[in-house]
């Protein structure tokens, strides 16, 4: 009874050998297919680029073997090395034409040599300019007034007194025909000394107002 045991046993061990045997075949093949077919990096790169002992030379710039045994005679096909074109140098710069001389002497006097500046010859002063007058005062004779405004309404006259009187100052109004009708005038005054008159109209100019000098 043990003999069927015994042969079934080594019939199943010699068919997993046998099938485990074909299973790492199929793997070797397939990896050797694989490595032939896949780039190497190395390789291509190295193969690529041929050494430089093997790129074809130009047999036009190939050295001469025999160079050294020509000595100083070489062939008439010889050709030396070229040195490169000749250096051109710069031509010398034109000379520079003298300046004509100036024949004035006043003019020869002002622009000298080492003088930056014009002088003036001695004796004579350059003219000043001009300083702007001052405007003219009125006269201190006399009576003066403030006119502070010329209104058609008398509204508006008697507004602007109001005003003033507000600020200060005792006005008084005017009437007077003009060829285009009446206005009623708003006056400041008089004043006696010129002094007066100025601080008053001070005072108007600070707070806006504008007034004209009458003198009678």
């Amino acid at each position: 009874m043990n003999s069927p045991r015994l042969r079934k046993q080594h019939g199943g061990t010699m068919f997993g050998l046998i099938a485990g045997l074909l299973v790492g075949l199929v793997v070797a093949v397939l990896v050797a297919v694989y490595v032939n077919k896949a780039p190497v990096p190395f390789v291509n790169k190295t193969a690529r680029v041929p050494p430089t002992s093997q790129q074809p030379v130009d047999p036009a710039n190939a050295p001469d073997p025999n160079r050294s045994l020509y000595g100083k005679d070489a062939p008439a096909g010889s050709v030396p090395p070229s040195s490169g074109p000749p250096a051109i140098s710069a031509p010398p710069p034109a000379p520079v034409p003298n300046a004509r001389r100036n024949d004035d002497p006043i003019a020869s006097f002002y622009t000298g040599p080492g003088s930056s500046t014009p002088t003036p010859p001695a004796g004579r002063t350059p003219a000043s300019p001009a300083t702007p007058s001052s405007p003219a005062v009125p006269e201190s004779t006399g009576t003066y007034y403030l006119q502070v405004g010329a209104f058609r309404v008398i509204e508006d006259a008697e507004a602007l007194k109001a005003r003033l009187a507000f600020m200060g100052f005792e006005a008084r109004l005017e009437t007077a025909d003009v060829p285009k009708g009446t206005v009623n005038r708003v006056r400041l005054g008089p004043f006696a000394k010129l002094d007066d008159m100025n601080r008053s109209r001070a005072r108007l100019a600070e707070n806006g107002i504008e007034a004209a000098v009458v003198k009678k």
